[in-house]
């Protein structure tokens, strides 16, 4: 790894290749430095560098079949191939970053061993969402072999260990800090905006038309398509495959009031990236 670079892993998968290429554009055109990115291929189980072939990720059978999506557990070998040094961003694919992920890169861990999004339960816990992490590489040294074990044993759930509970937390002492909540914005965009994640599955832009914010994803596809991050293969195949609506070359629009809204959604768009131009 490149100590100057930030380092970011992205759990993906076939079935999100058009998304997470999408993601990776956003996150070159927005950041200063060119951060260095590595992908988690799910479906292969195997591990995509810059500019090098893909090699087979250190992950047991047995975890990877534990997995909700195709690469949930992914993000635990990340300290592993960091050498257990220094620290690593995790992204889910589903996501468009507006700002420098280096600012992420770089935010005080405060003598925590991570960050990541809080929230409530239903039963009251305070929980973490894993979809955007910051790990210190030295301190996170995770044992996922273990974890499938006790998990199976039923010393705690798998949403347990991935949403750090602290059912979890009271066998592995791991100190986990809060996220900039703007690192992990749940289908919303305004001025504060550093990250937006498309959580809604009946929602996301690439399978359904008319999301509020929809017009900004096919924006930055777009861009990553003129920028040479996506192909009009990459595209043809995703439709292929049914990992995409067919007809998303229309884009967002459902109709003429949609066609409004998004015209206005794309205003507030340009507003917005002068303002952090300006600032």
């Amino acid at each position: 790894m490149d100590d100057k670079r930030p380092v970011v892993f992205i759990g993906s998968g076939e079935a999100s290749v058009l998304e997470r290429k999408t993601l990776q554009y956003s996150l070159v055109k927005n950041s200063r430095i060119r951060p260095e990115i590595v992908v988690f291929n799910g479906t292969h189980n195997t591990i995509e560098r810059e500019d090098s072939p893909p090699e087979l990720a250190p992950m047991s059978v047995r975890a990877k079949y534990r997995n909700i999506t195709e690469f949930s557990n992914y993000r635990f070998l990340i300290p592993q191939l960091c050498g257990f040094q220094g620290r690593a961003i995790y992204l889910d694919s589903d996501m468009i970053a507006f700002a420098d992920i280096d600012d992420l890169f770089s935010a005080a861990l405060d003598g925590v061993d991570m960050l990541a999004k809080p929230f409530v339960a239903p039963n009251g816990e305070k929980r973490f969402g894993p979809s955007v992490s910051l790990y210190d590489c030295a301190r996170c040294r995770f044992d996922l072999e273990l974890y499938v074990s006790e998990i199976e044993q039923g010393f705690y759930t798998y949403n347990d260990l991935h949403q750090m509970s602290p059912r979890f937390l009271a066998r592995h002492p791991f100190r986990v800090g809060a996220i900039d909540p703007n690192w992990n914005s749940y289908d919303h965009i305004d001025i504060a905006t550093k990250l937006v994640h498309y959580t809604n599955l009946h929602t996301q832009p690439w399978k359904f038309r008319g999301h509020p914010h929809g017009r900004i994803w096919f924006r930055y596809l777009q861009d990553a398509r003129t920028a040479g991050f996506v192909t009009d293969a990459d595209i043809e195949l995703a439709i292929r495959r049914g990992y995409v609506r067919p007809d998303i070359a229309k884009g967002n629009s459902i109709g003429l009031s949609d066609v409004v809204v998004n015209a206005l959604g794309d205003l507030k768009a340009a507003m917005r990236d002068t303002l952090r131009a300006n600032n």
